[in-house]
């Protein structure tokens, strides 16, 4: 049975077991947490929910005209506006998963040093305010679908698993990055470089068939090369070409998953004291 810090006396006197049981305990807190960053997040903005439309659409719009219009990048049969509003709405789904879970301890700091309760409910927070956002951009894919008369194929629900695999990476890397937040200060200045890296070299804002072939097995060892190729394949082309690739990143993703929830309860004892 693995063994995780606790926070309070940093001993290790506690299971793995008995720290789920502890957030099961506290899931009406979590409710609340999640539920009040949510209206608090929306209500301070000028615009409100409309926000999480406008992110995306003003994203495509320099890559439309970069991609579709100047380096007239091929999507056919999907119009590439379609095509890339789809992949930056999962993207930024991933990005703020990442990025804000892994700053989520440091931006709640003061909650962190005076109440008692699972710490690891601030990564989780972030992913469930995240999947508020993502449906808020499915309204607008499926708008575009009806827009263009882009056909909706049985494929699609292929695309579920791909999300789960997709969510368990992203939360992973929040976990790791969280608990190592507490170290590396630097992190969040470097961290936007590298996601910004990882958004071009990954197949987001153009289909993995434009990429040589002499290269495009090196896509596939970036996890997120796979998921977004199937994300395209199974909700807009009605196709899935990399089965045996999801199931690869699938096993790697819950690893991630896994290891980063015990490292991030193993640091979070440091997060009061080095913060």
């Amino acid at each position: 049975m693995h063994r995780i810090y606790e926070v309070k006396d940093n001993r290790v006197n506690r299971t793995l077991k008995d720290h789920l049981r502890f957030a099961f305990e506290y899931r009406a807190f979590f409710v609340y947490w999640v539920r009040r960053n949510i209206v608090t997040r929306y209500s301070q903005t000028t615009v409100g929910l409309l926000w999480a439309v406008l992110q995306p659409l003003l994203s495509s719009l320099v890559y439309i005209l970069v991609f579709s219009v100047i380096a007239r990048v091929s999507t056919d049969p999907v119009p590439y506006p379609l095509f890339v509003v789809t992949s930056l709405v999962l993207w930024s789904y991933f990005q703020r998963i990442v990025f804000s879970g892994a700053a989520s301890v440091v931006t709640n700091l003061d909650i962190v040093t005076r109440v008692s309760f699972p710490r690891e409910f601030l990564p989780l927070g972030v992913a469930v305010e995240a999947i508020v956002d993502l449906l808020i951009g499915v309204v607008i894919i499926g708008v575009l679908f009806a827009l263009y008369h882009q056909p909706v194929t049985p494929y699609l629900l292929l695309a579920i698993p791909v999300f789960i695999i997709h969510t368990c990476l992203g939360l992973g890397l929040a976990f790791f990055l969280a608990g190592i937040s507490s170290y590396i200060r630097d992190l969040f200045q470097i961290l936007p470089i590298l996601l910004q890296l990882l958004l071009y070299v990954s197949p987001v804002i153009y289909p993995i068939n434009i990429v040589p072939n002499s290269i495009r097995s090196l896509y596939f060892i970036n996890p997120l090369g796979p998921i977004f190729a199937s994300y395209q394949e199974t909700i807009l082309y009605g196709t899935f070409s990399y089965p045996l690739e999801i199931i690869v990143i699938g096993i790697i993703s819950v690893v991630i998953l896994f290891s980063g929830y015990l490292f991030f309860k193993r640091t979070e004892w440091r997060f009061a004291d080095i913060l």
